[in-house]
């Protein structure tokens, strides 16, 4: 079992990774964290075997690292995308948000939100009517006609 930010250095190096390897100084710019302190992580997931890591050198993905990586960018872009489609948040707003929740909020809260981003992308109604009122809502700040009728 990995840690919140086991996994989000995890993903930071399948998201900095070019031609099949990143550097230190990448993934501690891309968390936005000092390299010291990268370092330290980055070592405690060679020590599991899920990355390729040695002093100064390249790092890379081990296949059980990608295969982890992988699932956690899956779910990464799940959330962000329940930002957008259902939250009607920007890209950047998106991207920001789905970063703060993922690996800040109690792991089983972040499971529940993709969770049900995923219901409602394989759900068989095109739009499901709280979604297309909310936008509504957002849009006029008035509530839609349909909740109106309920209250």
């Amino acid at each position: 079992m990995l840690s919140p930010t086991e996994k989000r250095y995890l993903l930071a190096v399948l998201l900095t990774t070019e031609e099949g390897s990143t550097r230190l100084k990448r993934v501690s710019d891309f968390l936005k964290v000092k390299m010291p302190s990268a370092k330290q992580i980055l070592e405690d997931l060679a020590s599991k075997k899920l990355i390729n890591y040695v002093r100064r050198g390249p790092i890379s993905l081990t296949k059980k690292g990608t295969e982890l990586a992988q699932k956690e960018l899956e779910r990464f872009n799940n959330l962000k995308e329940f930002l957008k489609k259902i939250l009607f948040l920007d890209e950047e707003e998106a991207e920001k948000g789905a970063w703060e929740i993922f690996f800040n909020l109690e792991e089983s809260i972040a499971d529940r939100v993709v969770d049900f981003m995923n219901f409602l992308t394989h759900c068989p109604h095109i739009t499901p009517i709280c979604i297309k009122g909310f936008k509504e809502y957002l849009e006029t700040g008035e509530f839609p006609t349909l909740c109106r009728l309920r209250r």
